[in-house]
């Protein structure tokens, strides 16, 4: 019996290929451009308590 596994493997390098592509995009984040989202990450949780808690 032969067994067969079905890749597709221009599918795979193509991800693999965007995949590093992002995270090469990615590390170019600015140290002020990192600690302006943080900033914005804890606006939003402050929003939300403040609406759910009312404090």
């Amino acid at each position: 019996m032969k067994t067969t596994t079905n890749s597709n493997l221009k599918a795979n390098k193509k991800l693999v290929t965007s995949a590093q592509k992002i995270q090469q995009i990615s590390t170019l984040l600015s140290e002020a451009d990192y600690y302006d989202y943080e900033a914005g990450l804890a606006q939003e949780k402050s929003d939300h308590y403040h609406l759910r808690y009312g404090y």
